[in-house]
């Protein structure tokens, strides 16, 4: 199912690109890789350029353009990239100008917080447009950033700790860190962006490391009776939900007829999503999944609303959008029932 919706969506399956656009002018050969402008303006097109790497959702290819020995500026050519994401990584195309390509490839520019794909994917993108124009075949740095080795520290705790240990304070804290660190600070989660784009181009290193760890949960756990360890010990709006229905003790009875319903309304909300997935119909609901709200400085403002309505909830429903909503969610459920 997936693999129908990267190639509908993204075009590309395990880095095979299945369409290509039939616009020359969006098309970029090995033989343009660098090319010259009427006003003398030297453009570095890394789209060609091999050891370039991808972002969240797709390849992230750049024009370098160089004028009087200094990048004059860093742009971003169509890609599929989450836009979300990308919207947020966009100051990062700002980071060299003035600097001439020495300089550029010895300074330190930090991926923006919770956007580590996007940013990451920017900065060593634009290292091997200069490291090609330089005539260096230097391979871009993917040494773990130590936000990834937080992330990958409280991931692993998750994933093992829950199989060794039953305590409700140590669930509890663990549930805090998922939402501070995973949720807030480094904006690591699946969805189905992700998930698409590992089945489109490939595994990223070294960002994709603690998704890797989050997929072998959702996927191989349940096939050794962990059902739903990712989303109850791992997910972090799942966590936040968890955690705010300890603050009220009365839950709402919800009557097995409705919660029937309920069930059903998940299961035929899914089964919509993922036809127009498969159709190529507003593919952009993706973009618009709960996740995104603990990235609020780029998350819509409804997107947060909702967000914060169903953790809210969750203080008298026990966790409501996993149970009742959440596509991701129902995508792991349908691959434990065929496991």
């Amino acid at each position: 199912m997936l693999c129908v919706a990267a190639i509908t969506v993204n075009k590309t399956i395990f880095g095979h690109r299945f369409m290509v656009s039939e616009n020359p002018e969006q098309q970029i050969t090995d033989t343009d890789t660098i090319s010259v402008a009427s006003d003398g303006t030297l453009v570095i097109h890394t789209d060609g350029i091999p050891g370039t790497i991808t972002g969240y959702a797709g390849p992230v290819p750049l024009d370098i353009l160089i004028k009087d020995g200094k990048i004059e500026q860093v742009a971003a050519l169509p890609n599929d990239e989450t836009p979300s994401f990308f919207e947020r990584v966009s100051p990062l195309l700002t980071a060299w100008n003035g600097m001439s390509p020495e300089e550029a490839l010895s300074s330190k520019v930090d991926a923006v917080s919770g956007a580590t794909y996007s940013s990451e994917a920017v900065i060593n993108n634009l290292t091997v447009g200069l490291n090609y124009y330089e005539g260096s075949d230097k391979k871009p740095d993917t040494s773990f950033p130590w936000k990834i080795w937080v992330a990958m520290a409280v991931t692993l705790a998750a994933c093992i700790v829950p199989l060794l240990v039953r305590n409700k304070w140590y669930h509890n804290l663990q549930l805090i860190a998922n939402v501070i660190v995973l949720g807030f600070w480094c904006g690591q989660f699946l969805d189905y962006s992700l998930m698409l784009r590992y089945i489109s181009t490939g595994f990223v290193w070294p960002a994709g490391v603690v998704a890797i760890v989050m997929l072998i949960a959702a996927f191989i756990y349940p096939l050794f009776g962990r059902q739903q360890h990712y989303c109850n010990h791992i997910c972090p709006l799942g966590s936040a939900q968890i955690l705010m229905a300890e603050i009220c003790k009365y839950k709402i009875r919800i009557s097995p007829k409705i919660l029937r319903g309920f069930d059903w309304f998940r299961k035929i909300l899914w089964a919509v999503l993922m036809l127009l997935l498969w159709v190529d119909c507003f593919t952009q609901w993706m973009d618009y999944e709960l996740f995104s709200a603990f990235q609020f400085q780029s998350a819509s403002w409804w997107v947060i609303g909702t967000a914060i309505l169903f953790v809210a909830l969750s203080a008298v429903v026990s966790r409501p959008y996993c149970r009742f909503v959440c596509p991701t969610g129902s995508l792991f459920k349908r691959a434990e029932n065929i496991g």
